[in-house]
């Protein structure tokens, strides 16, 4: 008989215990989900001494690792068009044209922090050349296919809307695209499925025309 009241006795303190498992393991859920907007703001702030992030109104972010950068075109062009009641995406802003591994780690962590509180849907690598003069003009931008992910299949959209307000567009075959943002971009989204990655790079006309540069980073808000 004291042998049955032994395990019974075992029996309730193991369900106490358990019960109080399950409470404590939704604390720390609930913790979590209460510090995700914390950590992605201190990413964000962290990054700040080499880049700067700029909050947008979608859940899109476009990298212009060149727009810090004095003189640069699209340094001046971002800079021309800010504050003026855009409907622009996040905007992570750097000087660093070579995309050096710890840019490429501050980069990725803010994505994967979820700005906002909600995931990314789509990270834009956005760079400006020197095209051949056949190409270079106000309106021309090359599609990078050397890495790139689109399992959502808004590219199509995208592409159909660059048409649309006169924009050329170029799929190159691996001159422009496939710098290490993009590559590690690319094989973060193949692991989550949710993100679209792009490379674009601009004509420097393209770059130095504001109200241009303008209207295709509205246009990436359809992503």
């Amino acid at each position: 008989m004291s042998n049955t009241n032994g395990r019974n006795s075992l029996l309730e303190e193991l369900e106490r215990a358990e019960s109080v498992l399950d409470g404590l393991l939704r604390k720390i859920s609930n913790v979590s989900e209460y510090l995700s907007p914390l950590e992605h703001m201190l990413r964000a702030e962290d990054f700040s001494s080499t880049g700067s992030y700029i909050p947008g109104v979608s859940n899109g972010i476009v990298c212009v690792l060149s727009a810090m950068i004095k003189g640069d075109p699209l340094a001046n062009s971002i800079e021309l068009i800010r504050g003026k009641g855009n409907n622009f995406p996040a905007i992570i802003k750097g000087s660093d044209r070579s995309e050096t591994k710890s840019t490429c780690d501050s980069i990725l962590k803010i994505v994967e922090g979820k700005p906002g509180g909600k995931p990314v849907t789509y990270v834009i690598n956005l760079r400006w050349a020197n095209l051949p003069s056949v190409i270079d003009g106000k309106s021309v931008l090359v599609v990078g296919n050397r890495f790139n992910y689109d399992q959502r299949g808004s590219l199509k959209k995208l592409y159909n809307k660059f048409k649309e307000i006169g924009i050329t567009i170029h799929e190159d075959q691996g001159q422009f695209g496939g710098g290490p943002l993009t590559f590690r971009l690319t094989h973060l989204a193949r692991k989550l499925q949710s993100m679209t990655i792009l490379e674009i790079t601009l004509s420097r006309h393209f770059a130095a025309d504001h109200k241009r540069v303008a209207e295709i980073l509205e246009s990436f808000t359809i992503l």
